[in-house]
């Protein structure tokens, strides 16, 4: 027992000194073995950062100035058109809008037939508007275009969330001005304002209630490296603000571009 006692120390002291040669030979053939560290530590730590490549950086812009056009397809017989200008402002990583458009509206073939009947459609007379809108950037990044030889530009593609307001200036025709006050505040026409109105509106058309709504919709901002930029977008009427602006016009689409400019 005492001679296996002795084998065993002997062995274990042998093993000790070899495990350092080991720890030198391994430091001599990797020089960088000191300073290798585990997956789990490394990914804690910041190692650098990466530039995004940008085109035209619209966030750093003080305003942006456009002209618009929209085509209205509110469900009924009837065609609109809107023509405008935008004043735009990036702020907080988002896009601040403020537009304001003059809408016409006319005849079509089905509409004509339907004013030989005693029905009519709700629908809205020529009128102005304005909207104010606020666009959050989804996703962007440097695109190239076709054919080739056009420039690389910045697409932006981003959501928006808008509020329109509809403003008939004949519709206070008559009114004082504490009437025209409480109608511009008033989510809904007051019968004077549609008495107003019935020498504006298409003979098969019903003069909707609704002075305001609310949109939301989806698009893309492409901005060359000048500066100009173009924003094709489309948005649908959403009916949460019927219940009390009494609507008839519930769900429709507005298919908009814009050609401007950033400042």
């Amino acid at each position: 027992m005492i001679l296996s006692a002795a084998i065993a120390l002997f062995v274990g002291q042998a093993q000790a000194q070899e495990q350092p040669e080991e720890s030198d030979s391994t430091e001599a053939t990797d020089p960088l073995a000191p300073h290798r560290v585990k997956f789990d530590v490394l990914a804690e730590r910041a190692i650098g950062t990466a530039s995004k490549p940008v085109e035209f950086n619209w966030r750093r812009t003080t305003v942006q100035l456009a002209a618009t056009g929209s085509f209205l397809s509110e469900l009924n017989n009837f065609n609109s058109l809107r023509g405008g200008g935008m004043v735009r402002f990036p702020t907080g990583g988002m896009l601040i809008e403020v537009e304001g458009s003059y809408a016409a509206a006319w005849d079509t073939p089905a509409s004509n037939l339907l004013a030989l009947t005693p029905y009519r459609q709700p629908g809205r007379p020529n009128r102005m508007e304005l909207d104010f809108t606020v666009a959050y950037p989804l996703a962007e990044g440097v695109v190239t275009t076709a054919p080739r030889f056009f420039p690389a530009v910045q697409m932006v593609f981003n959501a928006y969330a808008s509020f329109r307001y509809i403003l008939y200036p004949t519709g206070f025709r008559g009114l004082r001005p504490g009437e025209v006050a409480r109608a511009i505040l008033s989510p809904n026409l007051s019968q004077d304002e549609i008495d107003n109105l019935d020498g504006n509106r298409l003979n098969s058309m019903q003069v909707d209630l609704g002075r305001y709504g609310l949109m939301l919709g989806l698009g893309n901002d492409v901005y060359f490296k000048q500066g100009l930029f173009l924003s094709p977008r489309i948005l649908v009427a959403v009916p949460v603000l019927a219940p009390a602006t009494q609507t008839d016009l519930l769900i429709w689409t507005d298919l908009s571009l814009a050609i401007g400019v950033a400042l």
